[in-house]
């Protein structure tokens, strides 16, 4: 399983850069206090940059990378959603981790326009998220 998944991501990887990125974009970052999973992987606390990769075909995935260890993950969204009400009011570009399982899994991002982006992850019980919001802000660094 975990092979076919791997295989999956490459192969959706190299799509999308075949489909060409359509524009450079300026990194946003955010500073999570805990330890989440995200693409399959158990990340640490910190500071991580996420980057929206958008090919010419109108296809998104996202590059997260921790600011310290330099370590990246390539995700790819299950679906674009409607943006949250508190998000779409605040205007602020978001990421929405579920801690409803114990562990945090990330499952939402949102930059400030358009939909928001959900990944998949493991269910609560209940079968609904318990989003954790941490802020989106600019990093100053374009891709």
């Amino acid at each position: 399983m975990k092979r076919m998944t791997n295989r999956m991501i490459t192969a959706a990887a190299v799509l999308i850069i075949g489909a060409g990125v359509a524009s450079a974009q300026t990194a946003m970052k955010a500073e999570i206090p805990f330890a989440f999973s995200a693409g399959g992987k158990v990340t640490a606390p910190g500071t991580y940059e996420v980057h929206a990769l958008r090919g010419n075909s109108g296809t998104a995935a996202f590059r997260l990378r921790d600011a310290t260890t330099r370590h990246a993950y390539l995700l790819l969204p299950t679906m674009n959603s409607d943006v949250p009400k508190g998000w779409k009011a605040s205007g602020t570009a978001m990421v929405g981790f579920d801690c409803g399982t114990g562990a945090c899994v990330l499952r939402k991002i949102w930059f400030g326009e358009g939909y928001a982006y959900e990944f998949s992850g493991p269910k609560t019980k209940s079968g609904e998220m318990q989003l954790t919001e941490i802020r989106l802000t600019p990093s100053g660094k374009s891709e």
